[in-house]
């Protein structure tokens, strides 16, 4: 069968015209990483979008006051997550069998290829043998959509071009619902539910944001109240 993961490509339907959720693993200079697989697609848009942000204000007690001071200290970050599905209606060997299309894709290979990006790995630095270097920092693309913030660091690093709003985050958590097999035990359907958390560190620099980012386009939301 060869290399699991070699049997899911993920890029049978990459277009800029078509809506897609497009995941691809960032080498330490910040690039697109080849040999994690490079860019490669969802095979279904998810249903639905969480995410959730959160400013850290710390209270400050004074003596005699109803109501303490508040203090902003720092953002708590900004975490998303969906459910997405891998799904096959023919079985047999992907590639040789069976051709991959957007019906058809190996549930095995695409499970493979989410849990490698939320992995460490190993390699030898120097004299030290087996030391560990983290999992990689993704960017995630709604393809779109106006999800992607982090336009300091999109313009630095040109990830994916000049117009696409990815995110730039980590993969934090990863759990597998495996559904169907077909007689011969290939997995015939999965759902992965998939957590993220959004990161300022890229490759070998560091892209704060704030809200001067968000204004121009939070402007084009122009209701405001009657007179």
């Amino acid at each position: 069968m060869g290399n699991i993961l070699s049997l899911f490509s993920g890029t049978h339907e990459i277009s800029s015209k078509v809506a897609e959720v497009i995941i691809a693993p960032l080498d330490d200079e910040g690039a697109i990483d080849s040999d994690l697989g490079g860019e490669k697609i969802l095979q279904y848009w998810p249903e639905s979008v969480d995410e959730d942000v959160s400013a850290n204000w710390q209270e400050r007690n004074t003596p005699g006051s109803p109501v303490p001071l508040l203090q902003w200290v720092s953002g708590s970050g900004r975490n998303f997550s969906f459910e997405t599905v891998f799904t096959r209606d023919m079985n047999g060997e992907i590639g040789s069998d069976v051709e991959e299309d957007k019906f058809n894709v190996d549930v095995d290979a695409a499970i493979a290829w989410l849990r490698m990006l939320c992995l460490n790995d190993y390699k030898n630095v120097g004299d030290v043998k087996y030391a560990a270097s983290a999992p990689p920092v993704l960017w995630v693309l709604f393809r779109g959509t106006a999800m992607g913030y982090n336009t300091t660091a999109a313009k630095s690093l040109g990830t994916g071009g000049s117009n696409e709003n990815g995110i730039y985050c980590v993969m934090t958590q990863m759990s597998t619902s495996r559904k169907n097999w077909f007689q011969d035990g290939q997995q015939r359907t999965a759902s992965v539910s998939l957590s993220f958390s959004e990161v300022i560190q890229v490759g070998q620099g560091i892209y704060p944001y704030g809200r001067t980012q968000l204004k121009s386009f939070a402007n084009k939301y122009t209701r405001t109240p009657s007179k």
